[in-house]
């Protein structure tokens, strides 16, 4: 069975349908008793009274004539909401002369308003005099209060009415008021989803839940971006390093007999022989070559030959460091900060100070006249979920985090977006190969680590370099919990 769907306004609207649905009756009975109670209670109050003020004002003379009497009861009755009067006086009932023997008849004594059904609320009140006692009987008309009461009922139901009416234009009002944004949510969330990743999510929305909401997928559509443009720049640069390691590969067969020939060509000459120098300089630039070729297919991570092995990564750090301050000039600040246990990595550390090495290198390529120098740190460090988020190679765990940093000229968008190409390079032509720091790139992933790059032009530039920490056992600390 199909699943059935409605929107958010129609659920608001029958959600408040069915709540008034059970509560109106409710209300509608509670205030329709409440009136009730009131108008009954002001009608017995109001009763008594005016059945004390006639009391009080008839003449009782068992002697005398009953036509006193009769008149004073008549005055009763005209006088406004008495329809019945009569009084007992010794054995003898005295009525109104405006009243017929079935009105007698019809006196019943009533204890709350409405009882007996007939419209009319009877009291007794005694009357006691020097020498004699008597009983009134009065009738007061119920069916005016009882019409005031239906009147109440009818407003009540009017009232509850338009309350009804303006509850659901209210609703409507909000509904549309929450529905609004996220409908342009809706809309900016199907633009993104259709490749226009840089529609950004927001709302003038002043409603605290759906504002926050927002932010929350902007934020996620910010990432997912971020991530989007890293995965596709790892994609690329993963096909340009099987494009560039196939080429490396095919070339290699080629200089391999290339360099055997020229060698077997060299042992075959005499001493002395003028062209064992052109030999020699051939053999020189096939080596070259060779060493070229090396460095495609380890950005390509086809040159897996190099075995590795769990070492603590601090010593093969310093050494770097040593070979570094060898080549660099003298004048150049190379500040170090090295964490004496860093803790032990897989790795293969002559690949890790080429690592080094490259990255020191390229950051004295940077170097402007000035206050300038080159900074080396190591650290251990843990990296959260929330830290490993939008990085594809960078997964929750503890880490060996090595820093290269310069305060160099840095580097605009466009080129870091291509520094880790092989062949791409800023320097002048025939200053550089260009393979630097694509090397840099195939060893940090050759060790499952992670390379990340913050530069910007006039600020200098820093390549941080994640490697998985083990155990001295060889297994994954950076896994463990």
């Amino acid at each position: 069975m199909a699943k059935r769907v409605t929107t958010l306004s129609s659920r608001l609207v029958l959600v408040m349908l069915a709540i008034h649905a059970v509560l109106l009756p409710v209300l509608f009975f509670a205030i329709s008793t409440v009136v009730r109670q009131n108008m009954a209670d002001a009608f017995v109050d109001d009763s008594r009274a005016q059945s004390r003020i006639v009391a009080d004002s008839l003449e009782l003379d068992p002697d005398g004539p009953q036509s006193l009497l009769m008149e004073q009861l008549d005055s009763a009755i005209l006088g406004g909401r008495i329809v019945h009067a009569s009084i007992k006086l010794r054995d003898t009932e005295i009525s109104s002369s405006l009243m017929s023997d079935d009105d007698l008849a019809l006196f019943n004594e009533d204890f709350e308003f409405g009882d007996h059904s007939d419209n009319i609320y009877y009291v007794s009140l005694p009357i006691v005099s020097s020498d004699s006692m008597a009983i009134l009987h009065l009738g007061f008309d119920e069916s005016m209060t009882q019409g005031h009461f239906k009147e109440v009922q009818r407003s009540i139901v009017i009232i509850i009415i338009a309350y009804l009416f303006i509850t659901l234009i209210a609703a409507v009002f909000l509904s549309a008021t929450v529905i609004r944004p996220l409908r342009w949510l809706q809309r900016a969330s199907r633009t993104v989803a259709s490749g226009e990743y840089d529609k950004k999510l927001q709302t003038d929305s002043n409603i605290v839940e759906i504002h926050d909401l927002t932010e929350d997928l902007e934020r996620m559509r910010s990432n997912l971006v971020t991530v989007n443009a890293r995965l596709r720049h790892a994609q690329r640069l993963k096909s340009l390093g099987t494009l560039a390691g196939g080429v490396a590969h095919e070339f290699n067969n080629v200089l391999q007999p290339l360099l055997l020939y020229t060698e077997l060509a060299l042992e075959d000459l005499p001493d002395g022989s003028p062209i064992a120098s052109n030999l020699e300089r051939v053999l020189e630039l096939a080596n070259r070559a060779k060493g070229l070729s090396k460095q495609i297919l380890m950005f390509g991570r086809l040159d897996d030959d190099a075995e590795l092995t769990v070492v603590p990564v601090t010593p093969v750090v310093e050494e770097a460091v040593t070979m570094i301050r060898a080549l660099l000039p003298a004048n150049v600040d190379l500040r170090i900060d090295i964490d004496p246990d860093a803790g032990h990595v897989r790795c293969d550390p002559a690949q890790i100070q080429q690592l080094v090495v490259n990255l020191c290198n390229n950051a004295f390529q940077a170097l402007t006249a000035g206050d300038a120098h080159i900074g080396v740190s190591l650290m251990r460090k843990t990296v959260d979920a929330k830290q490993a988020a939008g990085h594809p190679h960078l997964n929750a765990g503890k880490y060996a985090v090595l820093d290269v940093t310069d305060t160099g000229r840095g580097m605009d968008a466009e080129t870091v977006e291509r520094i880790y190409e092989p062949f791409f390079t800023t320097q002048e032509v025939g200053e550089g190969t260009g393979l630097g720091l694509s090397v840099v790139h195939g060893i940090v992933r050759r060790h499952d680590g992670e390379i990340l790059l913050n530069s910007k032009l006039g600020e200098g530039t820093r390549f941080r370099i994640y490697l998985p920490r083990v155990d001295v056992a060889g297994n994954d600390e950076h896994k463990q919990r």
